[in-house]
């Protein structure tokens, strides 16, 4: 579960912002929300984002999206960029930005840090806690005179001078050192497996307005019947009246100028050759049944997606990756959950997961939204679990919790919100 996450000169985050899962001392909803990961470390697992358009809250995402990639990309071209975007206003966007996220992978602490500029990654780090002091996996910092990564570990850690001696040749300026440490032939520590393996399976990629689900989820479908269920159930509690999911085998006839680009294309020969000989293909359409009632006589329709609205599509291609995270203890981040959905259904979501969710006990989920009925809903919130971008007037984005106001529970969050208590709103005066 993450702790906290830190950021600092990226996008609109000029100085150093904290996004904290910490839970406070409040005990509202403590047995929906908290997860004690050790003794005396409680968990929040659920965050919520609010601020105005512009205001930082996708960037926020992306920050998230942005270190989950750069763990993961192998690079062969040193002179390749790091993807890095520094601050652009300003004296900083010269200087390098960093992040630091602070998380527990099965129930150890952990600390890693990474600072880069748009071309070199200049310091990274993992410190580990086997008590109540950290202690170093690995420091990697870059060596400009003879331009080259440099890498320590700590003495807790064993590994060979071969490893070590490949791992650093791997390690491109440009490159992670779980990225390089993932191309050498040698044994790897296991407390580097361990942190390789959580940033695999429990730091999903994220969801914003644009992602395609529904192509996702319907594959998923076909190889998981687990989830198939489990898709079908999600959809029945939130009141669509659909029963089933059907693929249907269907011919797709490739035209004459398009068979002659395939012809010349790297497509695996087994594909291109099938294509070729049927001037076509076949693929599977994907179609939903729906079940209504007709006085009083249950009927089923088929109805193929193209006719479900984009609601029905984007909470049906919510359901495999809201599972994943279910089924791995993981972390999710959605931007913009309401895009396309009722606010009504939004809430049902939220409700979902704190209520029916609680079975995964470390499963962490992270939603910005515009959606200020939330706020109404006292018996699905905690202000601790509320967060306020807002944009400064040079144009940085401040992060801040609804915990940091001294306001009385009986109160309206939504009101207080909308007067601008909080802050996080457009100005349209």
């Amino acid at each position: 579960m993450i702790l906290e996450f830190k950021i600092k000169n990226y996008l609109s985050f000029k100085d150093e912002v904290a996004l904290s899962f910490e839970a406070t001392a409040d005990k509202n909803l403590e047995e929906y929300y908290v997860t004690e990961v050790v003794p005396g470390v409680r968990i929040l697992k659920l965050g919520i984002v609010y601020g105005a358009n512009a205001s930082g809250k996708s960037n926020l995402i992306s920050a998230f999206d942005f270190l989950s990639t750069f763990i993961n990309k192998i690079r062969n071209d040193k002179d390749e960029k790091t993807g890095f975007i520094p601050f652009a206003f300003g004296n900083t966007k010269d200087q390098p930005g960093s992040f630091e996220l602070t998380f527990y992978a099965e129930k150890r602490k952990y600390v890693y840090r990474v600072e880069m500029n748009e071309n070199i990654v200049s310091n990274e780090s993992l410190y580990f806690y086997p008590g109540t002091q950290p202690a170093l996996v690995f420091n990697r910092r870059y060596d400009e005179e003879n331009g080259l990564s440099v890498i320590d570990y700590g003495s807790k850690l064993k590994i060979t001078k071969a490893a070590k001696d490949e791992i650093q040749l791997k390690t491109l300026k440009n490159t992670s050192f779980f990225a390089a440490s993932q191309q050498v032939n040698y044994a790897i520590p296991e407390v580097l497996k361990e942190v390789k393996g959580w940033f695999d399976e429990q730091f999903l990629d994220s969801i914003d307005p644009d992602t395609r689900l529904s192509e996702y989820t319907s594959q998923k479908l076909k190889e998981n019947d687990q989830i198939r269920i489990f898709t079908l159930d999600f959809l029945h509690r939130a009141e669509f009246n659909i029963t089933d999911v059907l693929f249907k085998k269907e011919f797709h006839q490739v035209p004459d100028d398009f068979l002659k680009m395939i012809e010349s294309s790297d497509m695996p020969e087994d594909k291109k050759k099938s294509i070729l000989e049927e001037k076509g293909f076949v693929a599977d359409r994907t179609e939903f049944e729906h079940t209504i009632v007709d006085e009083g006589i249950p009927v089923k329709y088929t109805l193929p997606e193209a006719l479900q609205s984009d609601g029905t599509m984007r909470y049906y291609g919510m359901s495999a990756p809201y599972y994943k995270m279910l089924h791995n203890n993981a972390f999710l981040a959605i931007d913009e959950i309401e895009s396309s959905m009722h606010a009504l259904l939004v809430n049902h979501f939220i409700r979902e997961f704190l209520m029916n969710g609680r079975e995964s006990k470390y499963a962490q989920l992270l939603v910005s939204t515009h959606n200020i009925s939330l706020l109404n809903e006292k018996d699905l919130l905690r202000k601790d679990a509320v967060w306020f971008a807002n944009k400064q007037e040079n144009g940085a984005t401040e992060l801040y919790s609804m915990a940091d106001f001294d306001i009385r529970k009986e109160l309206s969050y939504y009101n207080a919100y909308k007067i601008g208590k909080f802050g996080a709103i457009p100005n349209l005066d």
